[in-house]
């Protein structure tokens, strides 16, 4: 006989994007749907949501260097993103996620824009934000507030 356990969602996740302007999308539904079977609080799924958003069209336009309106037949590479829920102590949990790519970091223009707001909104949206480039690509690393156990259920 299967425990409750045996049945609940997995609390890693792990899966590969290729580097085109789908990506976005295809990253924000599956954290959503990885949050909410975990029973992660709505406001705090979208902030991570945003974060995860902000984070892979970062990889797109600046790891592989996309236009914003380009579209490519033959996406220049992979963005890998996993995560994990952590327990805290104290009866808490977070969410840790890396979002990794292997392209070479093409800084933003420099002109006059509305843009350019990335990474302080995934700053804004969780406890810590790292950025680590390397000559392999650079990787994100994105940890949430914590949250209180979900209840047991009975």
């Amino acid at each position: 006989m299967a425990s409750d356990h045996d049945q609940s969602p997995a609390t890693g996740l792990s899966f590969a994007l290729a580097a085109g302007w789908t990506a976005p999308a295809t990253a924000r539904n599956k954290i959503r749907e990885w949050l909410e079977a975990h029973e992660w609080p709505a406001a705090h799924v979208d902030d991570l949501v945003l974060s995860i958003s902000e984070a892979v069209s970062n990889s797109v336009e600046h790891g592989y260097g996309v236009a914003v309106d380009g579209a490519l037949p033959d996406p220049p590479g992979l963005i890998e993103v996993e995560g994990a829920i952590v327990q805290e102590p104290g009866g808490y949990r977070r969410v840790v996620l890396r979002i990794i790519d292997h392209g070479r970091w093409k800084k933003p223009d420099t002109g006059p824009t509305n843009r350019r707001q990335g990474l302080r909104i995934m700053r804004a949206c969780t406890e810590e934000m790292t950025v680590a480039h390397t000559a392999d690509g650079t990787t994100v690393v994105l940890r949430s507030w914590p949250i209180p156990m979900p209840l047991p259920q009975h």
